[in-house]
């Protein structure tokens, strides 16, 4: 049977799973979704609230990179050509400490699967009233400096009057394999350095140049979520599809999508054996009669 932690407090509450450290729901006391309901039927990450990225983000083009003249490969975690997401979202956790407002979960990869990477992964997630913080830690258990980055892959409900603030300097545009093409100046249909509703459009871009704030407001619930993110997540990566429209994602990610062919593995966070990368971002949830 499928394991989940049941998270409870004053204001909100999570439901979390096992498998994937992922968030299957988040919704306020009084019943209303600030992530995305995972629906009926079996367990599955890809239809979750929110899962861990680690110990690297979203794709790595050609599955492979070269470090101090040494080539290291991937092999493809999905139906994909291209690794994808880390090992986390497709693992199992273990359960280290947990209350009614709190969980720690841990994962370890001792040696090479899917990643050249050995590794344990450490996530928490703590309710504090109105406060949902989600914190992420990975080490480098292996015996070589490799590069490594983390993230968070949230999904929120999307509604005909959801309204987006997230401000950045610059995004990446889309290529063939759902990869980053060029970086641009963010075009003015796309730029949420106001609030604003998502264009009726797919939008599978990364942002950069982010402070870690943004905004979301669901004018049908009278909800906002305010999300702040530390200084490591520089950049989001927003993907909303064309043919569904009931959610939206905004990840806080450490490093930018495929950074590892784009610009080599120094643009990653190069960690030396038993040095640790760490990051956290946190949703606020508000009542909101404010829709301008």
């Amino acid at each position: 049977m499928q394991g989940f932690v049941e998270l409870e407090g004053e204001r909100l509450a999570l439901r979390v799973s096992l498998k994937g450290g992922a968030v299957d729901d988040g919704q306020t006391s009084d019943g209303r979704p600030f992530l995305r309901r995972h629906g009926d039927g079996a367990f599955d990450v890809l239809r979750s609230a929110c899962f861990p990225l680690v110990p690297v983000g979203n794709r790595v083009e050609a599955n492979s990179f070269e470090l101090g003249g040494k080539s290291y490969r991937f092999t493809p975690n999905t139906a994909e050509p291209n690794y994808i997401h880390g090992d986390g979202w497709l693992a199992e956790w273990n359960v280290e400490d947990a209350s009614t407002t709190h969980v720690r979960l841990a994962f370890g990869q001792l040696h090479p699967v899917n990643s050249p990477h050995i590794y344990r992964a450490v996530q928490t997630i703590t309710l504090d009233g109105a406060t949902v913080t989600l914190a992420l830690s990975v080490t480098n258990l292996g015996s070589e400096t490799l590069p490594f980055g983390i993230g968070f892959h949230p999904y929120f409900p999307r509604t005909d009057a959801t309204r987006l603030m997230a401000p950045a300097m610059a995004w990446w545009t889309e290529r063939e394999g759902y990869l980053p093409g060029v970086r641009t100046p963010i075009p003015d249909s796309a730029d949420f350095v106001t609030p604003r509703r998502l264009p009726r459009r797919r939008l599978n871009n990364c942002f950069e140049g982010w402070s870690g704030q943004a905004r979301i407001i669901w004018p049908e619930m009278k909800l906002a979520a305010d999300i702040a993110a530390d200084a490591l997540f520089s950049r989001y990566m927003l993907y909303a599809p064309e043919d569904d429209c009931s959610f939206f994602c905004l990840e806080p990610m450490s490093h930018t999508p495929n950074a590892l062919a784009l610009a080599g593995p120094e643009s990653l966070h190069l960690l030396a054996p038993d040095e640790t990368l760490a990051g956290t971002f946190s949703i606020t949830v508000s009542d909101c009669e404010d829709f301008q």
